[in-house]
């Protein structure tokens, strides 16, 4: 039973701020704690942690809050405001009976794997979808070394890497051939971008195995850069490294007893995608 709620909306949709209000006047009447979290600081403006944080926009907006919300335990909910929304939960015109259903505890958590990333700098960041090592503003393309803890996987000559989880499957991954993997499935898929090889092909690896993924070019070059989750950008140079594991905690998102399964999702998706 869900006794508080937490709201972030991305102001730049249409409608967001009406759909806040009407979800906070609802919440109201139900007897439901709200509070508004901020997009860019990632901070509550409520003193209580919510017991879920109801994302509307899109699958960027969820993204942005995905390391906040690992980070406190706290499930999130996505309603569509965007185009695709493959890991948002139901449209708009739900949101009170989506209210309802939460405070009666007719909901499910459903568990999705994060990557820990670890930046040539040390630091450390978490990943939901992907991790992207590409040529960024450099006109050549990049040299890749890739290892699953010692062992050596592939040298790749191409645009760039993907990294990605089941989720990230149905992102950029899948735009460059990847495979796409059900959420069930706990693994790491390394999708080469426009390999120079033809032998260079996506792979599907453990989730126990701990990555690095290594720039290695005979020559130095600028303009290099790593890509999280579409969100966060950083500067890479030849012969530095990522490292990628499994995270230590996994990200939960609310889903109705009423919600196509995931290849229901899937063929839907898809088919307004290809339109």
């Amino acid at each position: 039973m869900v006794r508080s709620i937490g709201i972030l909306l991305n102001p730049s949709k249409e409608h967001a701020q009406a759909i806040a209000q009407t979800l906070r006047l609802c919440a109201q009447r139900m007897g439901i704690a709200c509070c508004f979290m901020d997009e860019d600081t990632g901070q509550e403006a409520c003193a209580n942690r919510p017991d879920v944080l109801i994302v509307l926009g899109g699958d960027g907006t969820i993204l942005r809050a995905v390391d906040f919300c690992a980070q406190h335990d706290i499930p999130i909910l996505g309603v569509n405001l965007g185009r695709i929304g493959f890991l948002t939960e139901l449209e708009p015109e739900r949101a009170e009976e989506m209210l309802l259903a939460l405070s009666k505890g007719e909901f499910v958590l459903e568990k999705r794997m994060l990557m820990q990333v670890t930046l040539p700098d040390g630091r450390e960041m978490t990943a939901l979808n992907d991790v992207v090592i590409s040529r960024g503003t450099c006109s050549r393309m990049i040299a890749l070394d890739a290892f699953a803890a010692d062992a050596f996987i592939d040298h790749y000559i191409a645009d760039g890497l993907i990294i990605s989880t089941p989720t990230g499957s149905t992102a950029y991954s899948l735009s460059a051939g990847g495979p796409i993997v059900s959420p069930a499935v706990s693994c790491f898929i390394l999708a080469p971008i426009c390999a120079h090889s033809l032998k260079s092909r996506p792979i599907v690896l453990s989730d126990q195995e701990d990555l690095c993924i290594r720039l290695n070019m005979k020559e130095e070059r600028e303009g290099m850069q790593a890509t999280i989750d579409g969100q966060d950008m950083i500067p890479m140079k030849n012969q530095q490294s990522i490292r990628i594991r499994r995270a230590p905690r996994d990200i939960a998102f609310v889903r109705f007893a009423h919600s196509r399964n995931f290849f229901t999702l899937l063929r839907s998706k898809l088919s307004d995608w290809s339109l």
